[in-house]
């Protein structure tokens, strides 16, 4: 899940900037030099609150200090250029430029991700540079389109209430695309919530079931291998190290087999102190060479408040087909009992 605190920086983003246009839209030029150090500092302000969300959202930060220094040279210039020299023009540009310049500090975030597969998050992405681009396009259009001569009629031409109303159809857009990403994560929480163990974040029964069902479906001459996986003498873990003990054996041992697996394979806990894992594998040999590695992971393991070993005892099948697997689990649960009564600490394969 991606982090949601970046729907109150957006949300903030919106709400400010949107009282300044609400204003701005209602001035003439001169009303515009009086309040343009106000108006931009919503802009500003509101420019930012959107580049932190973008940034948040990519585990990153939209750098305040810097955001706060190209703020108080914009505002300065503002000043300048409207209470002591009044230049419309270039009030326009230094408040675009001071816009862009805020908003590009949310780039690097977007790109210091490998480029995301789901569609969403590429709209997002594509969405935020397009309204970037846009920024530093208006001043263009403005010195265009708008002769010198008639800079003093700007805020009463149809070109300005275009340009409005572009900035306005820009912003619906990007909410409309923060709203559907937010109702996707919603459904994935959901989902999440329904497929994993709280616990361990692992797959859980019923998402293990489901997620089988994509994985041994693809095509090709695939081989799978199913090991299930106990932990020895939990209870005596949970009875003379306490519960919260248990729970971190339990997520080291969740770490233990995710690290160990190739990215796609399954890993599941049913419940309890058991653990199963669904991968594909070249043969038999293979599959037994990497539950004979998670084995000796488990037992090298210290835990903090002891220093006895957690150790584990396996059962490794091979699953011959998707129909197959409710059988193939029983089959791999017969071998783990086998290893727990020859001494526990070890694997038992089919034969």
């Amino acid at each position: 899940m991606r982090d949601q605190r970046f729907l109150s920086w957006v949300a903030a983003g919106y709400i400010i900037p949107s009282l300044a246009l609400s204003a701005q839209s209602l001035m003439t030029n001169a009303q515009l030099a009086d309040w343009s150090v106000v108006i931009a500092t919503f802009y500003l302000f509101g420019s930012w609150a959107v580049a932190q969300g973008m940034a948040v959202r990519n585990g990153s930060h939209a750098h305040p200090c810097i955001a706060l220094l190209i703020a108080a040279i914009t505002l300065a210039l503002l000043f300048y250029f409207s209470h002591i020299d009044d230049r419309l023009w270039f009030r326009i540009v230094i408040l675009n430029a001071g816009i862009a310049l805020v908003q590009l500090l949310a780039v690097r975030s977007l790109f210091a991700r490998p480029t995301p597969e789901d569609l969403s998050e590429r709209v997002l992405n594509i969405s935020y540079s397009v309204s970037i681009a846009y920024t530093l396009a208006r001043p263009l259009v403005v010195y265009s389109f708008v002769p010198a001569v008639d800079m003093d009629n700007l805020t009463r031409s149809n070109l300005w209430l275009l340009m409005l109303a572009t900035s306005v159809l820009l912003c619906l857009w990007f909410a409309l695309v923060v709203f559907a990403i937010t109702v996707r994560d919603i459904l994935l929480k959901v989902s999440d919530e329904r497929y994993r163990d709280s616990l361990t974040l692992l797959l859980n029964r019923r998402g293990f079931f489901e997620s089988a069902k994509i994985f041994m479906s693809q095509p090709g001459d695939q081989r799978y291998f199913l090991l299930v996986c106990d932990i020895d003498h939990f209870k005596h873990i949970n009875d003379n190290w306490g519960h919260l003990e248990g729970d971190q054996v339990l997520q080291v041992v969740s770490r233990t087999l995710l690290t160990n697996v190739r990215g796609g394979d399954l890993v599941a806990r049913f419940g309890g102190e058991e653990f199963v894992m669904l991968m594909k594998g070249n043969n038999m040999t293979d599959a037994s060479s990497l539950a004979e590695r998670i084995r000796y992971q488990l037992e090298q393991t210290t835990f903090s408040h002891s220093a006895e070993k957690v150790t584990g005892s396996f059962g490794l099948v091979e699953v011959n087909s998707l129909q197959d697997l409710p059988a193939a689990i029983g089959r791999a649960d017969a071998l783990l009992y086998q290893a727990k009564n020859a001494g526990r600490n070890q694997i038992c394969v089919t034969a």
